[in-house]
């Protein structure tokens, strides 16, 4: 999946040297909600610093390579169980960090390099890595086999949004982002997650 991922991107970077092309960056924050079997939901408050390259841009349309790095806090528990029974739950502050790679389409506003449009949507999907640093316990499974949690996932992630033209001839933007990723390795979580980002 990475290596697909990889050389789509290298593809669509070397197209025609006619297409315009132009970086963004963003910055924000928002809330993202982390669920896993066995072990208690976790809602994570992010900070979000959002780079991305725009290219194959057309009137109104664009394709764009990001990678919205989210970094935030939660309350979590550390624990063991045994037998479905969970036993020793410590409250803590855990950290996050979710670092995807995206590639997006991009329509109006925020789309194209001096476009003036009052709104626009976005869509896109790609592969991300997420850690989560309280995110470690031990249980045995449906089938009693013991089993131990790692903190860290690689996995399939997409997104979807609007942006509202801002500014000066509405150069700049405000995003509102919804995501989604599943966790492929160790622990398999499921990461919901909303964002608020101003792109410069």
């Amino acid at each position: 999946m990475k290596k697909v991922l990889l050389l789509a991107a290298v593809a669509l970077l070397s197209m025609q040297s006619s297409f315009a092309q132009h970086f963004k960056n963003g910055f924000g924050a928002g809330i993202s909600v982390e669920d896993a079997q066995y072990m208690d939901t976790k809602v994570n408050f992010t900070f979000t610093y959002s780079p991305a390259l725009f290219f194959a841009e057309q009137e109104n349309t664009s394709f764009s390579v990001g990678i919205p790095i989210s970094a935030g806090v939660n309350e979590g528990y550390s624990s063991d169980s045994y037998d479905g029974y969970y036993y020793d739950n410590t409250s803590s502050i855990g950290f996050m960090l979710d670092i995807p790679v995206i590639l997006n389409f991009n329509y109006g506003a925020g789309a194209v390099k001096g476009g003036h449009k009052k709104w626009g949507f976005f869509a896109g999907a790609g592969y991300g890595y997420h850690l989560s640093t309280d995110e470690y316990s031990e249980y045995y499974d449906d089938n009693g086999n013991y089993k131990t949690s790692d903190n860290s996932t690689l996995g399939v992630t997409g997104n979807a949004g609007f942006r509202i033209g801002m500014g000066h001839r509405r150069r700049h933007n405000l995003e509102i982002k919804f995501t989604y990723m599943k966790g492929l390795t160790s622990y398999r979580p499921n990461v919901y997650g909303v964002n608020c980002i101003f792109n410069l």
